[in-house]
């Protein structure tokens, strides 16, 4: 759905990533954890194309959508520059989200800096449904921990670390040997969702990562996204539209 939004407001989290809240009621009844948006909050064709950005949480009951983000090129410098009552064009929800299993009793989610922005969506939604979650949360520096309160005034179990040395999976491994998850959820690098993997193939439960790609058109019709996908039935290795077919996958398809 493509649709112009007005901006219910926007906060600076810390030096360089941003909270922005949309007035959006159909977006967000219709949003899903995991699924994303194309944004643009500029006149003219530059930049050309508009920005994807996860979906960070939504509130059905006021009928807005926020996105977090970092300032990273001009497309997200000039989305940092609006205010309460500007507009922006947007197209979305996009993309195929985390699966919740009906039957989950508790999970794991595990995120690094900024992809842990989706994460919070899905933690939310879990404790809703009275899903136990294990939040682990790792960064460069403390700011960027985001979520870490929120998360823990919800009720979430929450485990982090600053230090370059510790892998915060190293602390989803020791709740693993002391209690069962249901599945676990990663965003935020390659590394974090290996671990996961890893995890996943010696106790059994369902693992999904969240992709960051660049993307063109966000609808799968450019192909200008796409991933190596694995293990498909014939055996056989094929390109994945990350925007279309993800950006949730099976850890197995997409981690090798």
């Amino acid at each position: 759905m493509y649709q112009t939004l007005t901006v219910a407001g926007q906060t600076r989290v810390c030096a360089d990533v941003l909270s922005l809240e949309l007035r959006a009621p159909e977006l967000a009844a219709q949003s899903q954890p995991g699924q994303f948006v194309m944004l643009r909050a500029w006149e003219g064709s530059v930049p050309f194309l508009m920005r994807p950005i996860s979906i960070n949480a939504v509130d059905a009951e006021k009928g807005t959508l926020t996105l977090l983000y970092k300032v990273v090129g001009t497309g997200t410098e000039l989305m940092s520059r609006l205010v309460a009552g500007d507009s922006v064009q947007m197209l979305g929800p996009l993309g195929k989200g985390f699966p919740i299993g009906k039957d989950c009793r508790r999970v794991a989610v595990i995120g690094r800096g900024i992809g842990i922005a989706p994460l919070r969506f899905l933690a939310e939604t879990c404790l809703a449904r009275g899903i136990e979650v294990y939040a682990y949360l790792s960064a460069k520096e403390p700011d960027y921990l985001f979520h870490r309160e929120l998360l823990v005034s919800l009720g979430a179990v929450v485990r982090t670390t600053t230090d370059p040395a510790v892998h915060i999976t190293d602390a989803f491994a020791e709740d693993l040997r002391e209690k069962p998850f249901d599945a676990a959820y990663s965003c935020g690098s390659n590394r974090l969702a290996r671990a996961m993997r890893d995890l996943h193939r010696q106790y059994g439960f369902p693992a999904y990562v969240s992709l960051e790609e660049h993307m063109a058109c966000g609808i799968g019709a450019c192909k200008g996204c796409v991933c190596r996908e694995y293990g498909r039935e014939d055996g056989t290795e094929h390109y994945a539209r990350v925007c279309k077919d993800g950006p949730v996958f099976d850890v197995e398809r997409v981690i090798p």
